[in-house]
């Protein structure tokens, strides 16, 4: 049996000591003895997926009903939080845990009808006062896979000449969701190739397109003008030359502003896209070569 995806429901939770659960998940998680904070930090089993100081990614599984499903905690170690925690309603952002943070991100995101994956629970739990230990978990999307997965095993789904229309159908669908993401008040400060989630079904050419990775959201009512020319340079630093033209490139930019051709000021908007897109490869090229003269020297763990 195979579980249809929930892309964008809102989410029902309920609140128990150090610990939120989705209420569609409660079941599941009391048959697998998940039932407080503890039980869920010190679980060990699993594939370890990021192992850093700051924190770490474990998928496992859980057998319910005969059925055999897959999830993923992200524990995020202790962090300060703070002065932010005896202000909350002045900082109410910065006195979230990561964890919690990320859970919360997800269900704004899902009130507005934005697809992301299925969050299950989060939790979080303070010492010393100031310093929090938090984790979310999230269920497995598969069949949902990367973008960058998808361009990486399976090029020839854009780079065929018969794939055109699948190409510009695939960069509109993406940039009509960037396009609602700001309209609703939100920026995925990750929004590239990496954290966009595809599933084809039936030979369609239309992907259903959902989001991941929520710890880096930004929320705001006005003054999101720059909004686009960050999400549209991040996605562009992340497509393939070998896949996507410079048309390719622009199409997301027209197909963001539903418009046909560009006039002045949206070629003025695309010489800042492509400006951001070499400070974004500059940037991060710096950061690769850092880490791996760390690396070299036994100062950064793998």
């Amino acid at each position: 049996m195979k579980y249809k995806k929930d892309l964008s429901s809102n989410i029902s939770r309920i609140e128990r000591p150090y610990l939120t659960i989705n209420n569609e998940y409660q079941e599941l998680l009391e048959s697998a003895q998940f039932n407080s904070f503890e039980s869920i930090w010190n679980f060990s089993n699993g594939e370890t997926i990021k192992q850093i100081k700051a924190r770490s990614v474990i998928r496992f599984e859980i057998r319910h009903h005969d059925i055999k499903r897959s999830f993923y905690i992200k524990r995020h170690n202790p962090e300060f939080i703070g002065l932010s925690k005896l202000f909350p309603r002045l900082f109410p952002r910065r006195s979230l845990s990561q964890g919690r943070l990320e859970f919360e991100n997800i269900c704004d995101f899902r009130k507005n009808n934005l697809p992301t994956v299925q969050p299950v629970a989060t939790g979080e739990k303070f010492s010393h006062f100031f310093w929090v230990r938090s984790f979310l978990i999230t269920e497995d999307f598969s069949p949902f896979i990367s973008l960058e997965a998808l361009l990486e095993n399976r090029p020839q789904l854009f780079s065929d000449p018969k794939s055109e229309n699948r190409k510009r159908v695939l960069l509109k669908e993406i940039a009509v969701l960037a396009r609602r993401m700001h309209q609703n008040g939100f920026n995925h400060r990750d929004f590239n190739a990496t954290h966009i989630l595809l599933n084809y079904n039936n030979e369609s050419d239309i992907p259903q397109i959902a989001l991941f990775d929520f710890q880096r959201v930004e929320k705001k009512k006005y003054f999101r003008f720059r909004w686009k020319i960050k999400s549209i340079a991040r996605l562009n630093y992340t497509l393939p030359d070998e896949i996507f033209n410079i048309k390719d490139r622009m199409y997301i930019l027209l197909s963001y502003k539903d418009k046909k051709s560009f006039n002045f000021i949206d070629r003025m908007q695309w010489f800042w896209i492509e400006r951001k897109t070499a400070k974004i490869k500059k940037h991060t090229e710096k950061m690769i070569d850092r880490k791996a003269e760390k690396l070299k020297k036994g100062l950064l763990e793998k």
